[in-house]
């Protein structure tokens, strides 16, 4: 009886509380400052170091994140990681020792577009990384330095964006690589804008409902094909496989686990484990990494989105009885963990962006059945085209025209004059306490009614 309490309850609270305790430090504990790097802020130095993370190409610039071994001819004994922004035409790799040239700075907040301030220092701190160098002057001065694993890991990766260029063109390569890798950066601020304006750009945010899209419309398949346990068997495999080919990054990884929480939860009908697992996970990751819990909008997208999915999917979709699902697409399954992880995920939205889009209900029903299609079979297509481009030509058209899709609905949708609605910071929280106290009154009603509706009631595992 004890431990059925102690499993039930006092885990999930210790997990919560660790959570928000994870979070109450990254805004409470002081900075840990480093003497040396401290005094060089503001001048000129020469670093050497290795790039320790795949470099993140952008439009203009390649970011590089570097970890300290010299500062201006001193062997540096701690581990502190400094972010380059370096020309984009700049060659070095994961696990070069380059020495970089530039001005020494410490982020600092700035003011976005919709008025809000970002706390930048504190998003890279949740990347381990504390100053900064614009434009350095580069030089690559050794190479293979980077842990061999991930440094083979990223090989898998870059060889599997060349099949997707090779696949698909642009943009629709670009998205294709937003959402199997969260790589949106290559979209462009043309197409990324208008996603934001048409309240879809979650959809290329690397997270755990990315992959659990794709993952139950594997299993569903599956079921139709093969016995439940080679269903799963298959559904283990690939997600095993997309690990490895996405990289096996940190914000892969993290998604994965959140995705197979979510299998637990609408695949095997055990939300209430799934709840307590998913407990568990982000209380392991926020103690890992305690910025990420207010800073890091990858874990914060996982987190809600796996949660609205739990609490609300399945039952959601008992109730769509009028959406037909296909012999091999669960387009209600698909249609009801959009609503369920809409519900959820919509607060850090409008927070996040600064602005609420007015279309996101249309645009988001529109867009987002297409999404797993897009990323199964870009996948596949992907990997095929790089043994042939011929024989993916048909998966290459069907990906084509999913990704097709997907863009020209995110664009009219994002290009309307009424899309996206800014929102004064005055108004932020006014507007998110007046959402919390709605979610919390439909929360009361859906208790004090539960017992009358089948859409609340509890649902037995089979």
């Amino acid at each position: 009886m004890f431990a059925d309490w102690l499993l039930r309850y006092i885990i999930p609270i210790l997990c919560i509380g660790a959570v928000i305790g994870a979070g109450v430090y990254s805004v409470l504990v002081p900075e840990k400052l480093y003497p040396l790097f401290e005094d060089a802020v503001g001048t000129s130095v020469v670093i050497e170091g290795v790039v320790v993370r795949d470099p993140d190409q952008r439009e203009r610039t390649i970011h590089l994140t570097v970890e300290v071994q010299k500062l201006n001819g001193i062997s540096i004994s701690e581990k502190v990681r400094v972010l380059l922004f370096a020309d984009s035409f700049e060659t070095a790799v994961f696990g070069d020792r380059i020495s970089a040239k530039g001005k020494f700075k410490k982020p600092e907040l700035f003011e976005t577009d919709s008025g809000r301030t970002f706390n930048y220092p504190k998003y890279l701190r949740a990347h381990s990384i504390l100053y900064t160098i614009s434009f350095p002057q580069v030089t690559k001065l050794e190479e293979g330095r980077g842990n061999p694993i991930v440094a083979g890991l990223l090989s898998i990766k870059h060889v599997f964006i060349k099949g997707i260029e090779c696949a698909v063109p642009e943009p629709e390569s670009a998205l294709l690589a937003g959402l199997l890798l969260g790589e949106k950066q290559s979209l462009g601020e043309k197409i990324t804008g208008a996603f934001r304006n048409a309240g879809v750009v979650h959809i290329i945010v690397l997270s755990g409902y990315n992959v659990a899209l794709v993952i139950q419309w594997i299993s569903f398949v599956f079921l139709k094909m093969f016995s439940r346990k080679v269903a799963y068997s298959f559904s283990a495999l690939f997600v095993v496989g997309f690990a490895v080919m996405t990289g096996g990054s940190e914000t892969t990884i993290r998604a994965l686990i959140m995705a197979l929480l979510m299998m637990v939860a609408t695949v095997l009908h055990r939300p209430k484990a799934a709840l307590r697992m998913l407990a568990i996970a982000a209380a392991v990751m926020a103690l890992w990494n305690p910025y990420i819990v207010l800073y890091d909008l990858s874990f914060q997208l996982s987190i809600l989105a796996t949660l609205g999915l739990i609490l609300f999917s399945e039952k959601i979709a008992n109730r769509l009885t009028c959406i037909p699902d296909f012999k091999y697409f669960p387009f209600r399954e698909i249609v009801s963990t959009t609503l369920a992880t809409q519900v959820t995920v919509l607060p850090l939205l409008i927070f996040s962006v600064g602005a609420v889009s007015l279309v996101f209900l249309p645009a988001n029903v529109l867009v987002l059945p297409a999404v797993p299609v897009a990323m199964f079979v870009g996948f596949f297509a992907s990997i095929t085209a790089l043994i042939s481009p011929v024989l993916a030509f048909p998966l290459s058209i069907f990906a084509y025209g999913v990704l097709s899709y997907i863009i020209s609905v995110a664009t009219f949708f994002g290009s309307l004059p009424f899309a996206s609605l800014p929102i004064p910071r005055e108004w932020m929280w006014p507007l998110l306490m007046m959402l919390g106290f709605l979610y919390g009154a439909v929360g009361l009603l859906v208790f004090r009614f539960r017992k009358n509706y089948p859409l609340i009631t509890k649902t037995k595992a089979p």
